[in-house]
């Protein structure tokens, strides 16, 4: 261990050593989100609306820290902005209390990296990172409620980590009933309202579902065909796509949805976005996604919502319950500061994030 570290912006040929150093000490991320050389090219280099960055902190040829900033345009208070998400902060452990955290960041703007030039910066702290984000580098928490939500399909599993393994036996088949009989109330008979149907890809109409909701809200990624075909079918993670379509063959929704195995499989209502002016759009969706889900047998299916908005009470009204907070922070520059004082209507979900 050296007594001086290095700071710089990473390049393309660094990318092997990022994925390892990620692998070595953080394993498989809990969504069975990719780590590898060609994630971080896809996230980064092959942004469609502007190239990420990253940054090493090393001692010698050694990776010992890392952070990424990743370009998303945002439309937020009625304008277009260039904002971005600030993510993958890992310092080596054998690092820790060394300032590698606060010297990622002092070097992005030391170089002038994007950290300097975007509109608005955001982030989905973990409860050690939120401390030094709200400390030493001048973010502060959103005053917007976003909520884990999850709704049970296979309790078993779920209930073993909780409970005695003769109990939660006991206690599974009538659990499943219950959440069986409200998801069906909830989306029973709504089907021959749209059509959804499983897509490889986007159409070029797809963005009509943005423009016809997007005054409803305060601040969101913009959903345009770019940024859902590089998030979602670009990615070297695999996602499923659902449209839904009225009658007349016009798009009116979209959901995107992804699968995860192991011990407790389990299934992510990733992305979605719909005309608000008939929930029987979004419950269309769900019981398409669901149905699905059960075919993976699935455990638990779980989402974010925004806690009183359109999308969590039908989450909700369909046997999804609420789980812990998502805390979400923004820099404190001009428009982070506004947003600050504001009671924002956002529309987040899952893949407005790395988490998944």
């Amino acid at each position: 261990m050296t007594e001086e570290l290095t700071y710089r912006k990473a390049e393309k040929a660094d990318l092997p050593r990022i994925s390892r150093f990620r692998k070595e000490f953080w394993g498989e991320h809990e969504t069975g989100r990719s780590s590898g050389p060609e994630y971080y090219e896809w996230k980064t280099l092959q942004n469609p609306f502007m190239p990420g960055e990253m940054y090493l902190a090393e001692d010698g040829t050694t990776v010992v820290g890392m952070k990424s900033m990743v370009p998303k345009r945002m439309r937020i208070l009625g304008k277009e902005a260039a904002g971005a998400e600030t993510g993958d902060t890992f310092t080596h452990p054998g690092y820790q209390r060394r300032g590698i955290f606060t010297g990622l960041f002092a070097a992005a703007k030391r170089e002038q990296g994007i950290d300097t030039r975007l509109d608005y910066i955001f982030g989905l702290p973990n409860e050690v990172s939120l401390l030094g984000y709200e400390r030493k580098l001048d973010y502060s928490q959103i005053p917007v409620n976003v909520r884990g939500l999850a709704l049970l399909l296979n309790p078993a599993p779920v209930l073993k980590t909780k409970l005695p393994a003769l109990l939660a036996a006991v206690l599974a088949p009538a659990v499943k009933l219950y959440y069986q009989t409200v998801f069906r109330m909830s989306t029973g008979g709504v089907k021959n309202a749209v059509v959804v149907r499983l897509e490889p890809a986007f159409p070029e109409d797809i963005e009509t579902v943005w423009r016809h909701v997007m005054s409803s809200y305060d601040a969101a990624v913009i959903r345009d065909r770019d940024f859902l075909t590089w998030r979602y079918v670009n990615s070297p993670d695999k996602y499923r796509i659902y449209l839904a379509r009225n009658r007349n063959g016009e798009i009116t929704g979209y959901m995107v949805t992804k699968f995860h195995g192991g011990n407790l499989p389990t299934g992510y209502l990733c992305d979605f976005l719909t005309r608000e002016d008939d929930p029987r759009i979004f419950r269309s969706l769900l019981a398409e996604a669901v149905t699905d889900f059960k075919k993976d047998k699935v455990a638990l299916v779980t989402a974010y919502g925004v806690a009183g908005g359109f999308y969590d009470r039908l989450l909700r009204r369909a046997g999804f319950i609420r789980r812990a907070r998502q805390v979400i922070i923004s820099y404190n520059n001009e428009l982070g500061r506004r947003v600050l004082s504001g009671n924002c209507r956002w529309h987040f979900t899952m893949g407005d994030s790395d988490h998944v």
